[in-house]
């Protein structure tokens, strides 16, 4: 089939996704957004109206939360509504009511309206945002209606930004707003906000008087409504798409486009994240992020490791593939991914500037990627501009220039000794096996320093006239050229031979690790077996207390293996059944009770979840690497994997 010819689904394809959506209705409940692209265009007015409405045609509704900002309108369509009483907190000597969404689960009404969903939780709350607290009320089966502004749209964050200049911190994820089984707009004109706004009925308690007025001006409120619009729009041929699609309805059904993203350490990151997340979904295509580790990550500061966290945090929230690569050339390792896995397009940051001499890793991909797009996305900040600009690097590994100094002064107190027996060739050739030395085994900065060390001291001691930095002789000159270059061009060949050498020794011990653990759980004939070998592959592999949690005959989870000193109590077989009903990581690093000292990874497969793994990530007392974070997911994988198996065999 050639690439453009019409795809239409199987009819295996089809039936599968009847199912999925079977499913998926008959266990958890549907989500509605009531969408405004401002505040005070009347969302939360307009969602309590539409509850007496389900309410009149019989529906069991209550009001898990509501904000009227104290207008009488809003707050008379609280009368004859039932509302849950919200939790009371203190913080930070304010009184704050927040969702209290266990007791909803408890009450379990057809319907619950929960306001403000971009809302940060205050701190030691179970989930750190109120659209996981939304999220759990889903999956207990009870519907709910929601309210947002678009500015609080993750993907949309950097888009507002470049139109009001107002940096909003509260979002919600994209993934989270694509389960909505409906978005409604709460539309309103501009003309008809500001005059709102004017009569002071439009509550912005989170903007400064300032700020109030940047946002609120006629071309902001203008082009934040046509984002409204442009939402709605894609949302309804969404729905249409997958319509077409369970009801074999004629497409054309276009094979699916693959984009991917370049991401590095900067400040810009984040930004290129979402833009390519915004660009991907309007092209309807599969988005990978890819990042090249070479032997520059292991100098990243604390802040460049932040940042490239946190741009891979957005990708698994926005719904990306991460791919972590290790090479010593960044373009040639794109290419070759882009290749082999038939991507159609790739989008990079756009660099400052090109250079004829030097050429860029954008240039670089274009014009060593036929058949492939490349886009250029321009910072949207002078943060990340400033950064693009110039990064200052200070001096790494001191003992390697320490040592080569140490080298050409062994050299040079030997020669001193030799200099009445050997002529100025045989000397220089002293220094250059000291040079070689040093290339070899350091790197290149230290190398290049111990190469202007060596010239000078040569120069002044043994070139006449002796003891003064004057070369006489234009011979010796073009003589320290040429060893000059000869030494820098050797330093540069070791140095990639080293780090092609350290990344294939982590790649092939990465490599072997997984395939020694997937060829033992094939060989594995018993649960049992299965768990122990995955619990002793996690020690073996992380050095830290694991335990891995199992679902019984009836779905409720046992503890099925686990290290010595790992603490089983009523807290982690709580966060471990949380993330198993909810097929969600849990715990240590991830928003949803951070504060536990374990990370809990479901085991899950496309016929459903198996167990939960649990692992005291917090024992390695230092951030997780992404690379550790891919294996880990890769472990529960496989471990889901081969439960599965065993599970097929029993029934077979």
């Amino acid at each position: 089939m050639q690439e453009n010819d019409i795809k239409r689904p199987s009819p295996e394809e089809l039936l599968e996704i009847a199912k999925q959506q079977e499913a998926s209705e008959q266990k958890k409940g549907k989500l509605t957004i009531y969408l405004g692209y401002a505040p005070g265009v009347g969302k939360t007015y307009t969602m309590l109206s539409d509850a007496h409405l389900r309410k009149k045609e019989g529906i069991d509704v209550v009001v898990g939360y509501a904000e009227t900002h104290g207008r009488v309108e809003t707050e008379k369509l609280l009368e004859g509504l039932e509302v849950i009483e919200p939790l009371i907190v203190d913080y930070k000597g304010l009184k704050l009511k927040e969702v209290n969404f266990e007791k909803i689960i408890q009450r379990k009404p057809q319907l619950v309206i929960i306001d403000e969903l971009a809302h940060t939780n205050p701190p030691n709350f179970k989930n750190v945002k109120r659209y996981q607290d939304v999220e759990e009320i889903l999956n207990a089966g009870i519907d709910v209606y929601t309210a947002l502004n678009v500015q609080h749209i993750e993907s949309l964050n950097d888009l507002v930004y470049q139109i009001t200049n107002i940096a909003i911190k509260e979002t919600v994820p994209d993934k989270f707003i694509e389960q909505a089984s409906e978005i409604k707009l709460v539309d309103l004109t501009p003309e008809e906000l500001l005059k709102r706004l004017h009569e002071g009925k439009v509550y912005v308690r989170d903007m400064a008087q300032a700020a109030i007025g940047k946002y609120f001006r006629s071309g902001n409120l203008l082009a934040l409504r046509q984002i409204a619009l442009r939402i709605v729009a894609d949302s309804v041929d969404g729905k249409m798409r997958s319509y077409m699609k369970q009801h074999a309805i004629a497409g054309p059904w276009a094979v699916k486009e693959k984009v991917l993203v370049g991401i590095f350490a900067s400040p810009y990151a984040e930004q290129l994240v979402r833009a390519t997340y915004r660009f991907a979904t309007e092209i309807d295509a599969q988005w990978i992020a890819v990042h090249v580790e070479t032997q520059k990550n292991q100098y990243f500061t604390d802040q460049e490791k932040a940042w490239l966290n946190k741009a891979f945090d957005l990708v698994r929230s926005l719904g990306g593939q991460i791919v972590w690569i290790k090479g010593d050339d960044i373009t040639t390792e794109i290419v070759n991914y882009a290749k082999s896995q038939n991507v159609t397009k790739i989008v990079i940051g756009k660099p400052r500037k090109f250079s004829m001499f030097s050429p860029t890793i954008p240039e670089k991909l274009i014009t060593q990627t036929e058949f492939i797009d490349v886009y250029l996305i321009a910072p949207k900040d002078k943060k990340s501009q400033e950064f693009l600009k110039k990064k200052k690097y200070g001096i790494k590994n001191i003992k390697d220039y320490l040592y080569s100094t140490i080298n050409i002064g062994a050299v040079t107190l030997l020669s001193l000794i030799l200099k009445n027996h050997l002529n100025h060739s045989s000397l220089m050739s002293i220094f250059l096996a000291a040079l070689v030395l040093n290339a070899l085994i350091f790197e290149i900065p230290a190398v290049i320093v111990s190469i202007v060390i060596s010239v000078l001291v040569f120069d002044f001691f043994f070139i006449p006239p002796q003891y003064t930095f004057y070369i006489s002789n234009f011979n010796y000159l073009i003589s320290f050229l040429v060893y000059v270059v000869v030494i820098v061009f050797i330093s540069v060949l070791a140095t990639k031979l080293k780090t092609k050498v350290n990344l294939l020794k982590e790649s092939q011990l990465r490599e072997l690790s997984l395939y020694e653990l997937s060829n033992n759980l094939v060989m594995a004939s018993t649960k049992e077996q299965v768990l122990s070998i995955l619990i002793n592959h996690i020690k073996k592999l992380f050095n830290v207390e694991a335990a891995i949690f199992i679902a019984d005959e009836n779905n409720k989870l046992k503890v099925g293996a686990k290290t010595k000193d790992f603490e089983i109590n009523s807290e982690t077989l709580g966060i471990a059944n949380w993330s198993f009903i909810n097929k969600k990581n849990a715990g240590f690093g991830t928003d949803t009770i951070s504060n536990a000292t374990a990370l809990y990874i479901p085991m899950i497969t496309t016929n459903g979840v198996f167990g939960v793994i649990a692992i005291n990530l917090k024992q390695l007392n230092k951030p997780v690497t992404i690379d550790q974070t891919v294996a880990i997911d890769a472990i529960a994988h496989l471990g889901a994997i081969a439960l599965e198996r065993l599970k097929l065999m029993r029934c077979s």
